[in-house]
């Protein structure tokens, strides 16, 4: 599937694919220039007259589907049983247009609906124009259309291009400069139909030719969209939690991006546009910048921003009357992919983060794209759970019980799906990983409660529960069946630092405890134990002997030790290492010494100490200074995603870079979360079953 999207899946239009029936034969004879269009037609109609989404009803697409095949087979006076069929539809829900959801409006109704009718009528199609509904909708598009400057439509591209059929008296010599290089005017089928009726252009017929061939007979709400099918898969796969099966997948798809990708004017749905929108353009920056991908080296790929932003407001379309919550939900998730001094991506979180935190407590959550099972869970996840808090288990769990799979549905000027993106293979695919990595973790679980007891940690004033804590932290983070190694050994390493700095600090030890032999030798044995315990596990499994670096990593933390602050200034790297090392991405032993390396383990170690701190309960000089803290944990996260995101950092690998990352990530989680959310996630995630729908 990932492999064969070429240009991008859609479901076919009965609009559109009407639209393209009414072309007449271009050799001049009365006859059809596209008849399996018409055959589409006939073979897809509703049992109750209707055409088109069959199982979502919206009155608005319904109407336009079926209007626009009843004005087809009345052109070409075929089949009147299903065209009789079809203006009884409309008479009889016509009504319904009073009681329509108006966030679920297809796009440019207003505009389209009544050319439609206006093609009724002069076909004498019965439907009842003068019907106060009818009536208001032409009045509201005459008001539309009066507030249009005619010099946009020609001048400049617009939205408008992918609506031109709902014009009239254009100029078509004017708006031909603004095709599109494929031969389309913004991949719209039935815009571009409209304007080959007008204008016989031979690049349009092309394009028409090749979509009815492609799609069999019928034609898509837009064509091509390969850049949406892409980025969004991506997107769902990432968010389900099995984007590490597609790595290769995803670079092939992500190097088509970024070949179409525009600094100037960012990106639409199909490639080689020249009008894109703010959707696309979030979704492609970060996915690109997650990726490592260097668009144009030199320049911030953020720039492009600056075109969709008036003000303190952000748009997804210029001119634009009401916004998509899930664009700027979008845009959110794009802002926080930040690095240091991206002013654009500071005004764009503000905004869009107020937006957000509207919408939900307004219950205004209804989008104009897309039809989806939970947008409000989504964005109260992406509220509650910040892009720098999210633990990649703990994303999937919940998107896995957000995402529509097949079900979902994306509004245009009519309602279609997008199989590339919203599909149920995705959806049981990722609930079997799932399954199948929690059944390895809850394993895990009762092992490292083993070793925990064995070792008589308890001795050290260490409880179960921040065992279970730490071994979520390393299970939501590290969770691929076959990465047990490196889970394990960051969750033990959290435990190995609580005995070490809990013994010489004595927050939890009596004195008599921390003076006895006993108690010494045994902290010395753990420590030894779990040393040899790791370097023999790795060797076993990848033959790299670990046994001196990991003793050094070890050495020179414990050497900080008695200065408690020390200590735990560098636990972030030393966590960072052993993971790294049992992980067998540290594959030169030098890489420790090189500039890059030192750069971000010392900005690693900065960040989480200061958030380390910011969890410490009664920490009266971290509350007097938690603004100040706060904006400099912020802009110390952002250092982090810089060198790790940033390709410039070379003489890393991007495994060790990720590590670095993901730890960062754990403990700004621990330091944003509540005790509460903390727990539900442990639960929902380690022990709660994902139930399968029957």
């Amino acid at each position: 599937m990932l492999n064969d999207m070429k240009d991008g899946r859609s479901s076919v239009s009965p609009y559109d694919t009407a639209w393209v029936a009414l072309i007449k034969d271009i050799n001049g004879s009365d006859r059809p220039q596209f008849p399996s269009c018409l055959e589409w037609i006939i073979e897809n109609q509703h049992s109750d007259g209707s055409w088109g989404e069959q199982f979502v009803f919206c009155i608005y697409d319904r109407l336009l589907n079926t209007l626009a095949c009843v004005v087809a087979l009345t052109t070409w006076n075929i089949t009147p049983e299903k065209r009789n069929k079809g203006v009884l539809f409309i008479k009889e829900n016509i009504c319904k247009l009073e009681r329509g959801n108006v966030e679920n409006m297809t796009c440019g109704f207003e505009i389209v609906f009544p050319a439609l009718l206006d093609k009724a009528q002069h076909l004498d199609i019965d439907i009842p124009y003068n019907s106060p509904v009818l009536k208001n909708i032409c009045a509201r598009r005459d008001m539309k259309l009066k507030r249009i400057p005619k010099d946009v439509v020609h001048t400049i591209p617009t939205t408008l291009l992918f609506s031109l059929e709902g014009f009239c008296d254009l100029d078509w010599k004017r708006l031909l400069k603004l095709q599109m290089q494929d031969g389309s005017f913004l991949t719209s089928i039935a815009s571009t139909a409209f304007a080959f009726m007008e204008t016989n252009d031979p690049n349009c017929l092309r394009y028409l030719q090749r979509v009815v061939k492609k799609y069999n007979g019928g034609a898509p709400h837009s064509y091509p969209v390969d850049m949406q099918a892409r980025l969004w898969a991506i997107d769902r796969l990432q968010r389900l939690g099995i984007s590490y099966y597609f790595e290769e997948e995803f670079k092939d798809m992500l190097d088509h991006v970024q070949r179409y990708w525009n600094q100037d004017i960012g990106i639409f749905s199909g490639r080689n546009s020249n009008f894109c929108d703010i959707d696309d353009t979030c979704m492609a920056i970060r996915l690109l910048r997650l990726y490592g991908y260097d668009v144009k080296p030199g320049k911030s790929i953020v720039n492009v921003l600056y075109k969709f932003k008036d003000g303190d407001n952000f748009f997804c379309l210029m001119g634009e009357t009401d916004k998509s919550p899930t664009a700027m939900y979008n845009l959110y998730r794009c802002s926080q992919v930040s690095f240091p001094g991206e002013k654009i991506l500071e005004d764009a979180n503000k905004f869009t983060h107020n937006f957000l935190q509207h919408c939900l407590s307004n219950n205004q959550s209804l989008d104009k794209w897309l039809i989806a099972k939970d947008i409000p869970g989504e964005i109260r996840y992406a509220l509650e759970v910040p892009w720098y808090a999210s633990l990649p288990r703990v994303e999937a769990r919940s998107y896995l019980e957000q995402y529509g799979g097949a079900n979902d549905i994306w509004i245009g000027k009519t309602l279609h799906r997008m199989p590339d993106i919203s599909n149920n293979v995705y959806l049981e695919a990722a609930k079997l990983d799932y399954n199948k990595c929690q059944s390895q973790h809850q394993f895990e679980w009762t092992i490292i409660q083993e070793w925990f007891t064995q070792w008589n940690f308890q001795h050290f004033g260490i409880s179960k529960k921040e065992l279970l804590e730490d071994y979520f932290l390393g299970a939501t983070s590290i969770f691929e069946v076959e990465r047990s190694r490196e889970r394990l050994a960051w969750a033990k390493s959290l435990i190995m630092c609580k005995m070490i700095t809990s013994y010489f600090t004595q927050e939890k030890p009596t004195t008599s405890t921390k003076n006895s032999n006993e108690t010494r030798q045994m902290l010395l044995n753990n420590l030894l134990k779990f040393l040899h315990q790791l370097s023999e596990e790795t060797y076993e499994t990848l033959g790299k002997d670990i046994h001196l670096q990991l003793h050094y990593a070890w050495g020179t933390w414990l050497m900080c030790v008695g200065e408690e602050k020390t200590a735990c200034q560098i636990e972030a790297e030393l966590l960072v290492r052993t993971i790294n090392l049992c992980g067998g991405h540290m594959v030169d032993d030098e890489i420790i010494s090189s500039t890059d390396y030192k750069n971000i383990s010392k900005v690693t170690n900065k960040v989480c100490f200061k958030l380390q701190n910011r969890k410490v309960s009664g920490c009266i000089s971290c509350k007097e200074n938690h603004n100040e803290s706060s904006n400099e944990v912020e802009l110390e996260m952002k250092e982090v995603v810089k060198l790790v995101l940033d390709n410039s950092s070379c003489g890393i690998n991007k495994d060790m870079k990720n590590t670095f990352l993901a730890v960062a990530k754990s403990f700004y989680y621990i330091a944003h979360v509540t005790e509460e959310l903390l727990n539900f996630h442990i639960s929902k995630v380690l022990f709660e079953p994902l139930e399968y729908d029957s």
